[in-house]
């Protein structure tokens, strides 16, 4: 009698953008000892800073955006896969983009650094070309699904707008590098949490029954950074003025809106225990909407330390913090799903939940916060060797941290083994 076990899988692509991305950003992590004196007096154009913050974004931060993507478009909106041969020459080919560029920053090199910025632009497109066959079949075209197009289109944006700052820096104005700034860490970056949070939030909570309005909330949010940016060319000073605090009050109001709809929606799960990674998602939001309120009062007061301060918390506690959460939800599921799916075994497989070491997990966490807080600290208070102290401590507890995350994430990949062969038996 012949009999199959399910259909032979291979391990999402999804995995090695998340963890490689993670793993990436570590020596950026590890170079905040060292730049935090200088982001304190308010100098983040030194070719150092800017490898570094390059490396961070680009190199880890958008790669981990890659894999969510990967996996977000076919699952929540019930979309054919998006194609595997990504994996195979988009993530090498942007890898080596990233690495060209901190190689031109440190070197100074900007025609580098706009070269390895425009082959970062061409795979971005590749990986969008093939992306979107799957994202305009989708059958359950959501709210989110619909919003999801203007971080995406603010990515091409600021990629070029980086491009053309590299190839021709003599042009580079105040304004343009506001804008470059702004669409980067908020019209991306910003938006792109928001609009996934209202598919992540409840998938993770298992939330029903809510009552939330997407549109409300990024319109007011897309509306103010989109002012902002405006209101940066223009040269009237009292106009300039007025249009950046209308600007600041729609941000405002959106950040806020935001975490109304993030409480509703945790309200209505449908069992009462919050993991621990979610926890740590809620600590992280909280964060990130205080560093996007911090940055709009230092910007209109023109607050350099309380700028740079509210940024750090911003990337460092509100980003990468959320994406450390997430991924703690995401590779047990997706490992799950390439292990146990369809098996006889996957009655006696641990729990989703369960998969990740809490004691690793929740330790690297905890360290990583302290060293947020730690770098935060410093930027606030410290001078001489306290800045320097704090600096390092910082830095390092982010880079521990970060990698206890990882490795208890990898050591997911390990429970149950290899996968048996799903061929048929006699």
């Amino acid at each position: 009698m012949t009999t199959s076990t399910g259909t032979k899988k291979r391990l999402s692509p999804s995995v090695y953008y998340l963890l490689i991305g993670t793993a990436v950003g570590w020596p950026s992590l590890l170079g905040v000892s060292r730049l935090l004196p200088l982001w304190q007096q308010g100098r983040s154009g030194t070719p150092d800073s800017l490898a570094a913050i390059h490396l961070l974004v680009l190199g880890s931060m958008l790669t981990v955006a890659w894999g969510v993507l990967y996996q977000i478009v076919p699952i929540a909106f019930q979309a054919p896969p998006v194609p595997r041969h990504l994996l195979y020459w988009h993530l090498p080919l942007h890898l080596l983009s990233v690495v060209g560029m901190v190689i031109g920053f440190l070197t100074s090199q900007f025609l580098v650094v706009g070269s390895f910025g425009s082959l970062l632009f061409c795979s971005a497109t590749g990986f969008f070309v093939f992306a979107f066959k799957s994202y305009r079949r989708a059958r359950n075209k959501t709210a989110v699904h619909r919003a999801l197009i203007f971080p995406l289109a603010a990515l091409g944006l600021v990629m070029l707008i980086g491009i053309d700052q590299a190839l021709l820096p003599a042009s580079v104005s105040s304004s343009l590098l506001l804008t470059h700034v702004l669409l980067g860490g908020m019209a991306f970056w910003g938006t792109l949490v928001l609009v996934l949070s209202y598919k992540l939030v409840p998938m993770f909570s298992l939330s029903h029954g809510y009552t939330v309005s997407i549109w409300r909330t990024v319109s007011l949010y897309a509306a103010g950074v989109l002012l902002w940016i405006l209101s940066s060319w223009i040269p009237s000073y009292s106009v300039h003025r007025v249009g950046t605090a209308v600007a600041f009050m729609l941000v405002a109001a959106g950040s806020l809106l935001y975490v109304v709809d993030m409480m509703t929606i945790v309200r209505a799960r449908k069992r009462k225990r919050i993991v621990l990674p979610m926890f740590d998602a809620f600590l992280a939001m909280l964060l990130l909407v205080f560093g996007q309120l911090g940055t709009v009062v230092s910007s209109f007061f023109h607050l350099t330390t309380g700028l740079f301060a509210s940024v750090f918390l911003f990337v460092f506690g509100g980003l990468l913090a959320l994406m450390l959460s997430y991924m703690q939800k995401m590779v047990p599921f997706l490992w799950f799903e390439y292990r146990f799916s369809k098996r006889p075994e996957r009655k006696t497989a641990p729990l989703i939940d369960d998969m990740v070491a809490k004691t690793p997990a929740q330790s690297g966490m905890l360290i990583y916060y302290l060293g947020v807080f730690t770098g935060v600290v410093a930027l606030f208070t410290a001078n001489g060797s306290g800045l320097v102290t704090l600096s390092w401590c910082s830095g390092v507890a982010m880079t521990t941290g970060s990698a206890l995350v990882f490795f208890a994430l990898r050591h997911v990949l390990t429970i149950g083994g290899i996968r048996p062969s799903d061929g048929p038996t006699e």
